[in-house]
């Protein structure tokens, strides 16, 4: 045995070896005896005066106890009828005290000749036995003498007449027994002996009584209602579970609801019963709290709330509107050389779960219920997820590149992106699903309007538009903005790309608007218009619900709670606002993937009750359904915000999101710069080929594209607090930073200086330009900058007025085209490269030497190692973190 256990022990096993008894005269003296302590002992009673059993002790005294050949004993008195009395025992040679059951503090507690002999309490135990107490003359030995009757103080003679025995507790000073169990309603007479004296205890003359109204019944935990909410009108079957543990019982079962009531009989037997009531609810509209009582005889054995009961009245009202709106949302997965290097796209298609005797991915599990259930839905597929599903298909699994070992069944993933894409499209097709769209890489919008990129934005909204379309032949209206993370700039934008509605966050934004008309709810679409007249259509989704969905719906084992929480949460809404338009917007796989064990059940639970539901109270509506059907509002002046209150989540002030901003910013500046000398357009849409991904056949076309990789929320969402998410994701972004800027230094490194020949009031240079296309460089010589355009193969260019052949090299830009600038632009642009070519004289035939200093990276990469290291030391916390 542990050292611990023996320690909690030693005190019960030191009480064990003391025998205690004491007596009490009727002069008023008690004698206390005690053995077990050895013979030769020095052992005080230590007693006191006491106002009640275990109360504090007004008289304190030590009384030496003597030794009589077989206890030591003591007297002390005389006290006073009804005194109480305390005492333990003190070994003094032994230095124990010696307490009522080796418990500290605990006493022998005695009143003296108590005058109330036989005052009684009575508690009926849920089994239907009798816990009686009682006052006696201690320490007489007490029995109770009892039987039944057929009410209290009938006068007629006891049946199963008995007696038991009555046990003294020391600790309380009164006498316990438990009689029974009894049939429920029983009435039960008794009396009380005193063994001791002969006498007979009564209650005033008259016999003790107490009925047996206990209540072995319970309810069972079966919901009793065959609806979550009934309408005024509608027939409510209620079956009532109720545990019997005893045997049978003839019945009445009443069940009240409001004004309601309705009464049956019924024979229960041993176990579980159902009592079944067929009741048609002429009640007005509210939420009840129905209570059912059992009755046997005049005895109540049962009185319970059963669980609250809607009830709906709709006439003349327009029913609710459910939006639902799944964000199916992945970032790039991809590397710049076409390396797959997470596998969650794949897998989260074909590998999250078993369904139905088959693995399914929480995409297909979404479309195949969708398929199932009569539930309208809107779904942001963000382009980057489509566009890696495209991916998937043009390689197959033969061309599928991974960064190691995949750990799935690839081939089984692509066949279910297949099998995905065909579901939704047909889902499309009728009209149950309305397809979102986002800008591509689902940047965060505000923080980029901002930094001044909203050609950035605009060109990504073209971007996911035309994805939309492509994959399924329909042009999105509505988009989603990413993580809810809007600010007024944005409005014009929308509708410049066709996008006229999205959806927010009621909490972060209603509060704060300005309202042109109507007031401030989240149940109704609004017009927001910016201060040009611009306008888009917005929905605010109810946070409630969405948090319910997004935090606890998924998480539960039982899918009846999850319809019956989700129905009656609608069903308050109804009351307080009928014909109110319900957002609930989220993350559409994230519930399912975080909650693999339940969350599939769950999501069959939630289409299935709003299939079943849907009529003339509730509605499932597309977000451009519930727009085009309801009253609309009008504000304006919404605030920068997001979901989550603030923008901190993506930008506040940690080393490792600073650090990715600053390089995006980085590579963005010097994109432009690059877009400039090369003829191209700042912030293009686009054109990309699913089967070179993430790269386009056009060299800008592919930089712009990292760059709007390198924008998307993911990366700062991920890095540092409050989520510090895994550390690839604060590398990935400079991985795209890193190939826009090397891009970038290798092609301006094939525009080559052959020769150059000081004199004659400027320099004379020939410069081969091996790119295939003309590029626009200034050239800086002695503070004057020299814009010169380069045609593909040998230039021949001139520098008034220039001194020296060592040439600085800059790309075209002005501050102005670059306003979230990290390196300042000069007057003469950004410099990109130093040249330093060889005198005329050194040219040889079909050989052009070139001594060119360091290109591109002697700019800009003191900057970009910096914020690469800032990364870098963000994810090793961010690791320690986890």
């Amino acid at each position: 045995m542990r050292i611990w256990a023996l320690l909690l022990l030693a005190p019960a096993l030191a009480w064990a070896q003391y025998a205690v008894t004491f007596s009490v005269s009727h002069d008023g003296y008690l004698t206390a005896y005690i053995a077990g302590i050895p013979q030769g002992h020095k052992v005080n009673l230590h007693w006191g005066v006491e106002p009640y059993p275990q109360g504090p002790w007004t008289v304190i005294n030590d009384t030496t106890m003597s030794w009589n050949g077989e206890n030591y004993t003591a007297t002390i008195g005389p006290f006073k009828n009804g005194t109480w009395i305390a005492f333990v025992f003190y070994d003094a040679t032994a230095g124990v005290w010696i307490n009522y059951l080796g418990t500290p503090f605990w006493n022998w507690n005695v009143q003296i000749n108590p005058p109330n002999v036989g005052a009684t309490s009575v508690q009926v135990l849920p089994n239907c036995t009798l816990f009686i107490t009682a006052v006696g003359r201690a320490p007489d030995v007490m029995v109770i003498h009892y039987g039944l009757t057929s009410g209290p103080q009938t006068g007629l003679a006891w049946s199963n007449a008995t007696d038991a025995a009555m046990a003294y507790n020391p600790l309380w000073g009164n006498y316990t027994t438990i009689i029974g169990p009894f049939r429920p309603g029983q009435w039960v007479q008794w009396v009380y002996l005193d063994k001791s004296t002969g006498q007979q205890i009564a209650n005033g003359g008259r016999d003790f009584a107490a009925q047996a109204s206990c209540s072995p019944l319970s309810l069972g935990t079966a919901y009793p209602y065959d609806r979550y909410v009934y309408t005024v009108g509608e027939t409510a079957r209620i079956s009532i579970p109720l545990e019997n543990p005893s045997g049978p019982l003839d019945a009445a079962v009443v069940l009240s609801i409001g004004p309601l009531k309705a009464e049956k009989r019924a024979a229960l037997s041993s176990g579980l019963n159902f009592v079944n009531f067929t009741i048609p609810i002429r009640i007005p509209q509210g939420v009840y709290k129905p209570v059912v009582q059992v009755l046997v005889g005049n005895a109540t054995l049962l009185n319970s709330t059963l669980p609250q009961l809607y009830v709906l009245n709709t006439t003349g009202k327009p029913p609710v509107s459910l939006v639902i709106v799944w964000n199916m949302h992945q970032p790039l997965y991809v590397e710049p050389n076409g390396t797959w290097a997470m596998p969650w796209v794949p897998l989260h298609t074909g590998e999250d779960f078993k369904w139905e005797g088959r693995y399914v991915g929480a995409y297909e599990l979404q479309a195949y219920l969708l398929s199932r259930f009569d539930v309208n839905v809107s779904i942001d597929f963000t382009p980057v997820l489509l566009y890696q599903w495209e991916a998937l298909l043009a390689q197959g699994p033969q061309g599928f590149k991974y960064l190691g070992y995949y750990p799935g069944n690839i081939t089984y993933d692509i066949e279910a992106v297949n099998r995905t894409l065909a579901l939704y499209r047909e889902l499309v097709e009728e009209g149950r699903v309305e397809v979102l769209t986002v800008p591509f890489y689902h940047p965060l919008e505000a923080i980029a309007y901002d930094n001044g990129w909203a050609g950035d934005i605009l060109a990504q909204l073209i971007m996911g538009r035309e994805m939309t379309y492509r994959l399924f032949g329909v042009n999105a209206s509505c988009v989603w903005t990413p993580e809810m993370a809007f600010e007024m700039g944005l409005v014009h934008l929308y509708r410049a790309a066709g996008l006229n509605c999205t959806v927010l966050d009621a909490q972060a934004f209603l509060p704060s608007a300005t309202y042109i008309n109507g007031s401030q709810s989240p149940y109704v679409p609004y017009v927001v218009e910016d201060d040009e007249g611009h306008y888009v259509y917005v929905l605010f989704r109810d946070d409630g619900l969405s948090n319910i969905f997004s935090f606890y719906l998924f998480t539960l084992s039982d899918p009846d709670l999850v319809k019956q929480l989700l129905i009656q949460y609608l069903a308050r809404v109804y009351m307080e606002r009928p014909g109110a338009v319900v957002v609930v917007a989220l993350d559409g796989e994230n519930p399912l993937i975080f909650n693999s064990m339940t969350g599939p059940r769950d999501l069959y639970a939630i289409y299935d009750a709003l299939s079943r539901y849907s009529g003339t109270w509730l509605i499932t509506q597309t977000a451009s359904q519930a727009i085009a059907t309801h009253v609309k509002y009008a504000v304006t002046n919404l605030p920068e915000s997001s979901w989550a209150l603030n923008l901190d989540n993506w930008n506040n002030g940690y080393p490792g999101k600073v650090a990715i901003w600053r390089a995006v910013a980085l590579a963005r500046e010097y994109l432009v710069a690059f877009t400039k000398a090369l003829g191209g357009r700042q912030s293009p849409a686009v054109q990309l080929d699913p089967a070179h991904i993430p790269n386009s056949t056009d060299l800008l076309q592919t930089l712009w594209n990292y760059l709007y990789v390198a924008e998307g929320s993911d990366w700062t969402w991920q890095t540092g607090p409050p989520n510090y998410g895994p550390g690839w994701f604060s590398l990935q972004p400079m991985i795209y930073v890193d190939a826009i800027l090397r891009a970038i230094n290798g092609t301006v490194a094939e525009v080559v200086p052959v020769s150059a020949k000081v004199g004659g009031g400027g320099v004379a240079l020939s410069v081969e330009n091996k790119l295939g296309r003309s590029v626009t460089l200034v050239l800086g010589s002695g503070g004057r900058c020299y814009e010169v355009v380069l045609k593909p193969g040998l230039d021949e260019v001139y520098l008034p007025n220039a001194t020296s052949a060592q040439l600085d090299v800059y790309l075209p830009v002005d501050i102005n085209d670059v306003p979230d600038y990290v390196v300042p632009p000069s007057a003469c642009g950004l410099r990109i490269a130093a040249w330093a070519p060889p005198a005329a004289s050194t040219k040889t035939t079909g050989v052009y030497a070139s001594t060119a200093a360091p290109t591109a990276a002697g700019t800009y990469l003191p900057y970009l190692t910096a914020l690469a290291l800032a990364v870098a030391l963000a994810a090793v916390l961010a690791r320690r973190r986890r």
